[in-house]
């Protein structure tokens, strides 16, 4: 018997996350943007296939909105007007970008 492995989930990307390491990260941004989607390409067995942010609506600071990753609690992103991106997980700041706005 021989290992299998699944095709990336693909989504329709409609911005994009470019973070201070180089990468660049596509992401879907509901039409409402309540809900922005990532396909997970590292492989992490203990991860889904897409990572699901949603909006926490209460916890709006100034022109900064938080979403929270709908299977890792812990994981959160916070969007400012001005397009900077913070991903926090536990707390601590873990990577840092810009996004580019998503156009409908």
């Amino acid at each position: 018997m021989g290992c299998t492995t699944a095709e990336p989930v693909r989504i329709s990307a409609n911005g994009m996350i470019k973070w201070s390491d180089g990468k660049r990260e596509g992401m879907h941004v509901s039409s409402t943007g309540s809900t922005l989607t990532f396909a997970n390409y590292s492989n992490s067995i203990s991860e889904g296939p897409v990572m699901i942010f949603a909006r926490i609506d209460s916890a709006r600071n100034d022109d900064c909105e938080y979403f929270y990753d709908e299977t890792v609690i812990k994981r959160r992103l916070k969007i400012c007007a001005t397009g900077e991106v913070t991903m926090f997980n536990g707390g601590k700041v873990v990577k840092v970008g810009h996004m580019v706005k998503p156009a409908y």
